[in-house]
Order: structure tokens, then sequence, then C-alpha cells
């Protein structure tokens, strides 16, 4: 591959004065393009393509590279049509209705058309906008049949997020990329399409995976284990469903996400619970040893770091959180989801609903394990920081990744917004997003900035505050 790519760009600088577009495609929906004339030098580092560009630099993974083509493309989104029978509406998050769908992938993707169903999805993203006050509704897909989705592999369940909240609509695919970068298994793919339900353009949406147990999605095996500590889904908000139960010692409202439905037999419900209690009752005690036989600690330390670096105060409640039990009887923390209410979120705003980014207060503050600002079952995330070793390795764990975030996480958001600036004005005209004053427009592209400067500051000030947490015992 390197000697094919240094031969093709040495023949390309030959017809710089053609000023040729070079348009890399990979495999996992990235899409660079650049003027040969522009370009300064193509080197490898490692398993990365770096090409210098007026004095800027493109990283493209080697192995991921699909494809490279010259000349202007007009890059086109891919685009989702989604007809119900009979043209009805789609009222409800619990009950699926028939429709059909039909992908136009774009620039990028393979297009598809098959029937299948669909239904609301989300919590106060969809209940919210039953008052008028959320726009675009989300949305979870089901196809009659497996299919690659936007290079996505075969699956039938599929979710639409709308994003709403977010004005950068970038911080879940942050959170995406940054479980990638931090070595999260089954962390979601970022891709985005426009959407028309019966023939009306329904906006910009982000389209990804449904957390569920797959060879692709969540491994488990058989006898394995997923569940979400979730307020909407647990016991609280969901007393009827049958999957759920609040645990033992933290008090955390749990929704069994897999097994489902007949398989979940009440022996299994029974045996999860005990599991997670007896867990818990490790974690309670926090000796280095005796969790780590049961629990994953990198994917723990992982998992806060993340939730810190985003400012995710749902942790407090919780929502969201995920955990899986491998085939080894071992539990993990993940996958990463639904970040568009963290990054410092007003919630004195969550009916209007996007003000971010206004300070950098610490979730877990300068002494995690003693933090007095936190509710029990938050307790249970942040127990190990009383146990030295923990401590010691979340201290290396951060200086280890903190120093490569922003660059190597943003060259793939850039990448995505660069692709979606013209749907996000499409989406904007049919969306039209106002601040407190209901007058003034958001903008995409202030946003990210704000997002990106926001979470540069985050890093130093998690710096100092991590390599000053108490030592433990």
């Amino acid at each position: 591959m390197e000697k094919y790519l240094l031969l093709l760009f040495s023949w390309l600088v030959s017809m710089s004065a053609n000023a040729q577009d070079v348009n890399i495609y990979t495999d996992n929906g990235f899409f660079h393009k650049f003027s040969i004339d522009k370009s300064d030098t193509l080197c490898f580092l490692d398993s990365l393509m770096i090409l210098k560009n007026n004095g800027g630099e493109i990283y493209v993974e080697q192995n991921n590279i699909d494809s490279i083509t010259f000349g202007t493309v007009d890059f086109k989104n891919a685009v989702l049509y989604i007809n119900t029978e009979e043209g009805k509406e789609i009222t409800s998050r619990d009950t699926f209705m028939t429709c059909h769908f039909k992908m136009n992938g774009g620039t990028l993707f393979k297009s598809f058309e098959c029937n299948g169903k669909i239904r609301g999805r989300g919590n106060s993203t969809w209940l919210w906008i039953d008052g008028l006050i959320y726009g675009r509704r989300p949305y979870r897909l089901k196809l009659n049949n497996k299919t690659e989705v936007l290079g996505m592999k075969n699956n039938k369940d599929w979710v639409l997020l709308s994003n709403w909240r977010d004005g950068s609509f970038m911080m879940n695919a942050f959170a995406n990329e940054l479980g990638r970068y931090l070595g999260f298994p089954f962390s979601c793919h970022n891709r985005f399409c426009e959407v028309y339900i019966n023939n009306e353009y329904n906006g910009l949406y982000q389209l990804c995976e449904q957390i569920e147990k797959d060879d692709d999605r969540v491994d488990v095996g058989d006898g394995g284990a997923i569940i979400s500590l979730d307020v909407d889904d647990g016991p609280e908000y969901s007393p009827n469903n049958g999957d759920n139960f609040w645990s033992s010692i933290y008090n955390l409202p749990v929704a069994v996400k897999y097994p489902k439905d007949e398989d979940l037999t009440t022996t299994r419900m029974e045996a999860i619970k005990q599991d997670f209690n007896d867990l818990e009752s490790l974690v309670n005690k926090h000796f280095y040893e005796d969790v780590a036989k049961r629990l994953d600690i990198k994917s723990l330390i992982d998992f806060l770091i993340v939730q810190e670096l985003t400012c995710n105060v749902e942790l407090d409640a919780p929502r969201s959180m995920y955990m899986y039990r491998d085939s080894f009887n071992v539990w993990h923390f993940g996958p990463l989801w639904d970040f568009d209410a963290s990054f410092d979120f007003d919630w004195g705003d969550m009916y209007t609903g996007h003000t971010y980014y206004a300070s950098q207060k610490l979730l877990y503050g300068a002494d995690p394990a003693n933090n007095p600002n936190y509710s029990w079952g938050t307790r249970f995330f942040l127990r190990m920081f009383k146990n030295k070793q923990f401590v010691t390795e979340y201290k290396n764990r951060w200086n280890e990744v903190k120093g490569n975030i922003i660059s190597s996480i943003f060259t793939r958001l850039d990448n995505y917004k660069a692709q979606i600036f013209s749907a996000q004005a499409r989406n904007l005209l049919r969306w039209p997003i106002y601040w407190r004053d209901g007058v003034t427009k958001i903008n995409y592209d202030s946003e990210y900035s704000r997002l990106k400067k926001w979470l540069t500051t985050r890093i130093t000030v998690m710096t100092n505050a991590i390599n000053s947490y108490p030592a433990g015992y």
C-alpha cells in the first residue's frame, strides 16, 4: 500500500499544474478532498498516511483506505426516505408500524431499499416533543432483512438520533470516537443522513447501531448479559416492565437489555440480579484483586474518564450507563451512549435546550471517593477511588491518553463536519433553532468551535485535578 501511494502521489505532483483534486475514500465513512497543487509532503507513520496541506495535516489510516479518485467531486450526503403504511404519522415509542425504507447512499455508501418497521425512541427527547418543545423526533428502525447500512455491518436494528439539543450536532459523535480512541469494544459508529418521512423533509439525523446482543454489536455470548443503569427504563419510571430491579447495596435502577422477552425467564432474571448484587458487594469492599476477578477495571477507568471529560451529569441519575457480562463471567462498562445532555448542559434551559459550556465544574471534585455532592447510587461508580492501586492506575491512564485526544478525535469530527455542512444548512431551514431570546438563531459552526475550545480547556482542568487526587489506601 505504501509503495502504491507514494508512486501515485509522485505522479499527481507532476500533474499539479492542472490543479487536480485528490479524493480519498475510506471504508469507515471518511472522505478527504484536497488540491494536489496545495500539498506539501506525503509520509507514513505507523499505520497512518499523513498529508501536509496548506500548513495543516490530514491523517488517514492506511488499512481503512477504500479507494482514491481524481477530479472535482460534488459531495452528496446519504438520504433516507421513509414511507409509512397509508402515510400514517409515527406517534408511538412502544408500537412499531410498517413502512418502506429507501436509502440513497450518496457519495460514500451503497444504496438499498427494503420494507420494515419504525417507532419512536428516547425519553425526554420524545416526551417533550409531544408538547411542541423539541423539533425532530428520534426513531428506532427495524428492517425486514439484515442489511448493510452506510457501511456498517448487516443488521436489522438501527437508530436515528435527532441530536436536537446539541447545537454542534457532534456531541454523541465525539463520545463514540472517544470510545474508539480509548479502545472501548462495541463503540457505535457515526453516520449522518438526511431524512424524508412520507415525502416531507424531516432534517439531518445521526444514524447508528442499536445497542443489543449480536456478534457485531455487543458480543456477550448466549450466557452473557447486557444491562443499563437507567431511571427511565428501570423500576422507578417503568415499574411494570418486568425486566428491571433495584440493586441491593447502591440502590441502582437496573434494566436488563439481554436476555429479553421470552428468554428472560424468572430464573435468569434472578441470576442476573444476584450476580450484579455480588459485584456491588465486591466494589463496596474495594479490594482491588477481588474486584478485578469480576470486573474489567480498565473499562471502569476509561468509563469514568469519559463521564468526567464530557461532564455527563446523568451519571448521578443514572441514565444510559451500559454494562455487560461476557462469557467469562466478567462485567465490563460500555458501550457508551447518550451525551447530548453533557458538556455542562444548562438544565435550567432544558425545555429550550441548547445552552452548554458555561463552566468547567468537575463531577468527581477534588476527592472522588468522598465527594459529598453525589447520591449513594453514584458512589458505586466512584467507590474504587478508595483503593490506592486503582487511583494510581487511573492517574497513569489519564496521563497516557490526554495528550492526543483533541488532535486525534477532532481530525475525525472535522471530516464529519465538512461532509454534513450543506445538510446542516438545509436542516436549519426546516427546523430553525433559537436561543432563549426566541430571536437569535443557533449557529452550528460557532457551537462546534465552542465544543472544541471547551474540551481543550477541560483537559487542562482535569489534568490538574486528577494529578492531585488523594492516593487512596
